[in-house]
């Protein structure tokens, strides 16, 4: 079940939300958490309910060590406890690919579980904040629950620490403002951007990443229609993913601030899929010595974070080059912040960053190395590209299915992603009223246009 369908829309959403209703006034806030879990669980199971039994193993290890690693403060615990984690993690998303490496074949086929990688970080996160005394307590087992398995972030985030939402659980549902309203303006307009902005791009960036060769021109369409479509898709889900935590009332945390109006990939990175950021910086960067240990050393513990990073999303060399290009790209930034106090004017800065990252997002939609490779070396085959006509474009922004409109769409959507603010930003802008006019308008064009196409998965769901 993904958001941007009619089951979830008009039939899980509404009856979760007239559960919990009722139950917020009248019953205590665990059994509303856990009427939430028992919700949250079906949404899981439909997508297979055996990842859903792996999840209730992954939910119960982690509590009952995570009991042990708060009770003794103890390293041995804490290493178990990573162990369980990255070890599940591991078997299911990285063997086969580990097993490759060495030329070793292994028998049946390894289906990556829904949502694997977030959840395991998530709890990974509470093991160290147990440890680390950043949690007085671990929390009750149905706060905890809820907290890991809480729909609107469980399949592609935000990542979510414990910290943070337990004792939002805990607090109860009652006694806090419930900010309803804004939450469906929030999550009417990220679904407007999943259904209405990247799934249009889908078509025609994916017929590019099929083709045989490429011209400069369309190498360069391509990376940038990719980021384009990636940005809409997972912001979109983001925003909706915040707007349903509103709607349930639970604050989850901005993943997005306008990442395409970065002047620098260290700020790219402050602004883009901001809570995995923060758990690399937190509990990997940080812990590798960060910058405390001299230039070199720092330079060392960035390369080795992104490239672990890039690792995170997907078990394929192209993966690792995407984080290694990242890397390089923030030590190369770095280096420049230590030895000049000189800055490129903001223009120039923001093209060139944005030129960076767009290009580095080839590795990460391409099939594999070598499909990203042979991407790169095209951009050596300058020819001019055979621009669409107005009535094409129309017809094409019309029907929601671009391809060859993408020479003058994508130019537009920049402009928008370097003009407007954030999302929530955005709408906190707005009055209620223009709000509610937003909202209705925008609900209207979303479900026309699912009426004309089948529903396509969030891309994040792959990682």
């Amino acid at each position: 079940m993904i958001f941007s369908s009619f089951a979830f829309l008009l039939l899980f959403l509404p009856l979760t939300l007239l559960g919990f209703w009722v139950l917020r006034k009248r019953a205590d806030w665990a059994t509303t958490a856990v009427f939430l879990s028992l919700a949250s669980w079906v949404f899981y199971a439909v997508w297979d309910w055996r990842f859903l039994l792996l999840l209730w193993l992954s939910m119960g290890a982690n509590y009952a060590l995570g009991l042990q690693v708060w009770r003794l403060r103890s390293k041995g615990w804490l290493t178990a406890a990573l162990v369980f984690n990255l070890g599940l993690l591991g078997y299911y998303k990285y063997l086969g690919f580990f097993a490759g490496m060495f030329g070793v074949g292994l028998p049946g086929q390894f289906i990556l579980p829904l949502a694997i990688s977030f959840y395991t970080f998530q709890q990974i996160a509470w093991q160290v904040d147990l440890y680390r005394g950043r949690l007085q307590r671990p929390g009750d087992f149905r706060a905890f629950l809820l907290c890991v398995s809480f729909f609107p972030h469980l399949i592609a985030g935000p990542i979510c620490r414990p910290s943070s939402l337990i004792p939002q659980i805990e607090r109860g549902f009652a006694e806090r403002p419930w900010a309803w309203k804004l939450g469906f303006t929030l999550f009417v307009f990220g679904l407007a951007k999943k259904v209405l902005v990247a799934d249009s791009l889908a078509p025609g960036v994916d017929a590019l990443y099929l083709q045989e060769s490429l011209s400069a021109p369309q190498v360069l369409l391509a990376a940038f229609g990719y980021g384009l479509q990636l940005y809409f898709d997972f912001s979109g889900y983001a925003d909706m993913a915040i707007g349903l935590g509103l709607v349930f009332g639970i604050r989850l945390p901005i993943n997005f601030r306008s990442p395409y109006r970065s002047l620098s990939i260290v700020d790219f990175w402050r602004r883009w899929h901001i809570s995995l950021s923060r758990f690399l910086r937190d509990y990997l960067y940080i812990p590798l010595g960060g910058s405390r240990h001299g230039a070199f050393r720092q330079y060392g513990n960035l390369l080795i974070t992104m490239l672990l990073g890039g690792l995170w999303h997907g078990a394929g060399w192209q993966f690792v080059l995407w984080g290694g290009i990242h890397g390089a790209l923030l030590c190369l930034n770095h280096g420049w912040l230590r030895l000049s106090s000189w800055r490129l004017p903001a223009p120039l800065a923001w093209a060139l960053t944005l030129l960076v990252v767009m290009l580095a997002w080839i590795p990460f939609r391409a099939v594999d190395l070598g499909h990203a490779l042979r991407m790169f070396g095209e951009l050596r085959s300058w020819q001019a590209p055979a621009l669409p006509g107005f009535n094409t474009l129309l017809h094409e922004v019309a029907s929601l299915h671009l391809q060859q409109g993408l020479w003058l769409v994508v130019p537009l959507l920049l402009a928008l992603c370097a003009w407007l603010p954030y999302s929530l930003k955005l709408v906190l802008r707005l009055s209620p009223f223009w709000r509610g006019v937003l909202t209705a308008v925008l609900a209207l064009l979303v479900m026309k246009a699912m009426l004309a196409r089948p529903d396509r998965a969030f891309l994040y769901f792959n990682f």
